[in-house]
């Protein structure tokens, strides 16, 4: 064999390694990546912490008065994160939307908040996005996420049950 014949080969090894590194396809298309949780923690402005997950399924009932009954005391604010899982690969269209709905505190109209953040599946499989939620508290707040950019995709949905009142 030739140098220039093994040169050639090396080159064209090396250049297919580096177009299918990290990449797991079904055909020419990226596997499917799948929201796998959707949590929202309240931030207590007095300690600088965070709560455990308060969103629920959107299909519970709404008890009156809620667990979160009065939450403003101590909480306006709300991190929402979207973990999303797949195989580490190149998909540089795949964005996670996510929806946020409610009545902010001081407030007559509902606001609709709507972001789209790109989605980076690390090695170990997963990417966790995190959106911030102001003034939030004193009434419910309707979330959801999908995945764009992969055809079909299912939306995941919860809600977080604030409520006020005597």
């Amino acid at each position: 064999m030739s140098r220039n014949v093994f040169v050639a080969i090396v080159i064209l090894c090396l250049s297919l390694a580096i177009n299918v590194h990290g990449q797991r396809r079904v055909g020419n298309q990226v596997a499917h990546y799948t929201i796998t949780s959707l949590k929202a923690m309240l931030f207590y402005d007095n300690e600088g912490t965070f709560s455990e997950d308060v969103a629920l399924p959107d299909s519970e009932p709404f008890p009156i008065p809620s667990p979160l009954w009065n939450t403003t005391a101590s909480s306006t604010s709300v991190l929402v994160t979207v973990e999303v899982n797949g195989e580490y690969a190149d998909a540089p269209s795949r964005r996670i939307e996510f929806t946020a709905k409610y009545q902010p505190l001081d407030a007559r109209r509902v606001i609709v908040v709507r972001r789209l953040s790109p989605i980076w599946i690390r090695e170990n499989g997963k990417y966790i996005a995190g959106f911030w939620l102001n003034d939030a508290g004193c009434n419910p707040v309707w979330l959801s996420a999908r995945i764009l950019g992969q055809g079909k995709s299912t939306t995941t949905k919860k809600i977080i049950k604030f409520g006020c009142g005597e």
